[in-house]
């Protein structure tokens, strides 16, 4: 079979169009990293991935401007010169900046197209002039050659192109063994703080308020060991070094191919003297017995950090999520393993779900102050359309109104809860409080410190990371907390000197969620 990333470019040669892409901007949330960043004098923390890979789907006769990353710059009206079409790409929590770029773009005379999750799952609510949906190798194709036929429709979705041309797995996805590598040379690389690259779609699991497998499947397909090999070539030889985030929902759901690639990113690692630091996220199985072999892969490799769904720390609260993963292990246990491999424990927490009680809340915060997980993505559940619990609510008529993608620090509930509203907002806010006390916040890095062990080789002190711990200093030292801030560092300069560049880190990520929170809490 023809490649089909490439057959259709052939039939539309003739045709040519000057592309501007433009990514929207992140409010402030959670994980935006906004005073870190600073610190450590880039503009945003990683790029834009997905928008850079479909561009390297285009035709050669279409001709992609620079990326417009508004993470790093402003959109000007001039920016829409010389140009014939705007692509753009979203998450639903960048609805708000998606709209400004599509009205900006409509009074400089020029169409849109969108992709990406927001347009995909809301369409209706999105101002684009087109929607290409789904999976970019699958409904790219079909849009682009209707666009240079003249007969383009507005919303091109999975269930109503061909997949004639387009290579499936054995469920009918997308084969991602023949994705091309991203379009770094349409970004500076430089602006951010952590690379971005993918490996898998999909996961396993099918937790209730999860969108994924709506998305992408229960199938996790992968890359091949080799196409991993050349995406870190990649961005080698485009010179970035340092974090590089595998952007996968569930790195390991489909082990068997996690177990053929490990061998090749340690070998690559050894070949290039370790230039990357890896994180992602994971189920919590990764810390079953079964799967020892891949945690320390993982390890070996250089990982050292993941994000886990760990949600709630009631039993029956997780089997109402369909999460029953999460209940064949005690989750201090499977946390505590993963530390001691070397690698961090970053957890998603959820208040609000059907089934909860009033002290679950409590319970979820000794967990999370006992386990040591500094950074703890604590929400309110969110009902994402399409998923099993979207549907459930709207079924019972308890849905509110569409989300708008942020599901920390808003104390808003889009659907009607099983208690009562106030009560639980109320948990919310108090668990935030006390998570991101400075003293509480600390006390979860000194348990981290205690039982992680921290590969040293991969932190390491240079004259950059010198510039970024006086700016922290400057920044931290004498705003509030700055006692506590103090006191961690220099007890760990003290007592365990290798751990400092860890410690800082940790204190760095500190500014961040203590502002956020505040600022939260005060509205």
């Amino acid at each position: 079979m023809k490649n089909p990333v490439n057959s259709f470019k052939e039939g539309i040669a003739l045709y040519s169009m000057k592309v501007l892409p433009i990514y929207p901007k992140f409010p402030k949330t959670f994980w935006n990293y906004q005073k870190p960043i600073e610190f450590v004098g880039k503009k945003a923390a990683m790029p834009p991935t997905g928008l850079a890979t479909v561009l390297s789907m285009l035709p050669e006769n279409f001709d992609p401007q620079k990326i417009i990353d508004l993470n790093t710059r402003v959109l000007t009206p001039e920016d829409f010169d010389d140009v014939d079409i705007v692509f753009t790409s979203s998450m639903i929590v960048q609805q708000e900046s998606h709209e400004k770029i599509v009205k900006m773009a409509h009074e400089a005379g020029k169409k849109v197209v969108a992709g990406g999750p927001f347009p995909t799952t809301y369409p209706d609510l999105n101002g684009a002039d087109y929607i290409v949906g789904g999976e970019a190798e699958m409904t790219l194709q079909p849009f682009l050659e209707d666009l240079v036929a003249g007969n383009a429709r507005r919303i091109y979705g999975e269930a109503d192109v061909s997949k004639d041309n387009v290579l499936l797995t054995k469920t009918g996805r997308v084969d991602i063994t023949r994705t091309p590598l991203p379009r770094w040379d349409l970004l500076n690389l430089e602006d951010y703080f952590s690379a971005a690259i993918q490996y898998s779609r999909g996961c396993p699991f099918d937790c209730d308020f999860c969108d994924i497998t709506k998305l992408f499947g229960k199938e996790s397909r992968t890359k091949t060991p080799e196409q991993m090999t050349r995406e870190l070539d990649a961005l080698y030889s485009g010179g970035f070094r340092g974090s590089v985030f595998i952007v996968d929902d569930n790195f390991i759901g489909n082990r068997s191919n996690v177990r053929g690639l490990l061998p090749e990113l340690i070998s690559w690692q050894e070949r290039h003297d370790r230039p990357f630091s890896f994180f992602t996220e994971a189920s919590m199985n990764l810390a079953w017995d079964n799967n020892a072999d891949i945690l320390d892969g993982m390890s070996e490799a250089g990982f050292n950090y993941v994000f886990m769904g760990i949600e709630s720390a009631d039993d029956d609260v997780l089997k109402g999520m369909s999460k029953g993963q999460n209940t064949r292990m005690n989750p201090l246990d499977a946390v505590r393993r993963i530390q001691r491999a070397g690698i961090e424990v970053s957890g998603g927490f959820i208040v609000g779900s059907d089934g909860e009680q009033r002290d679950s809340v409590e319970k979820l915060y000794t967990f999370i102050q006992e386990a040591g997980i500094p950074v703890a993505m604590a929400g309110l559940l969110t009902a994402v359309r399409g998923t099993n619990l979207y549907n459930r609510l709207e079924s019972e008529g308890r849905i509110r109104e569409e989300t708008t993608g942020d599901n920390t620090h808003g104390f808003e509930l889009n659907y009607d809860p099983d208690r009562s509203e106030e009560e639980v907002i109320g948990d919310y806010k108090e668990l935030l409080g006390k998570l991101y006390d400075p003293k509480n916040y600390f006390d979860r890095c000194r348990t981290l410190q205690e039982h992680m062990d921290v590969k040293t080789s991969s932190h390491q002190f240079s004259l950059e990371n010198i510039v970024t711990v006086g700016r922290s200093i400057k920044a931290q030292l004498f705003a509030p907390g700055g006692l506590e801030y103090a006191k961690y560092l220099v007890g760990t300069a003290i007592k365990n000197p290798s751990y400092l560049p860890h410690a800082i880190a940790e204190a760095i990520k500190f500014s961040h969620f203590q502002e956020v929170t505040q600022e939260y809490l005060a509205e």
